[in-house]
């Protein structure tokens, strides 16, 4: 079973150190990686949805919800892969 209200706490906390422009200073690379470690790890430790995690957010870090590709080519926050 997912870990759902996790997922969504992450997600809030992502939104709001977006709007806080704590991501600006990073490389578009160091944003990603940071991303896919926070969410490797909720999903692997925490049971964690990586959808609900990066839900609205796959667009600004540029990165796959389902498989955590590094790409601009996203449609509904997934790569071409995943579609």
């Amino acid at each position: 079973m997912s870990n759902h209200s996790g997922s969504y706490m992450l997600n809030e906390l992502i939104t709001i150190l977006i709007r806080e422009h704590c991501f600006d200073h990073l490389a578009k690379e160091k944003k990603q990686n940071l991303i896919e470690e926070i969410v490797k790890l909720a999903r692997d430790e925490d049971d964690c949805n990586s959808g609900e995690i990066l839900e609205g957010h796959t667009d600004y870090f540029e990165i796959c919800y389902c498989c955590l590709a590094k790409t601009n080519d996203l449609e509904s926050g997934l790569c071409l892969k995943c579609r």
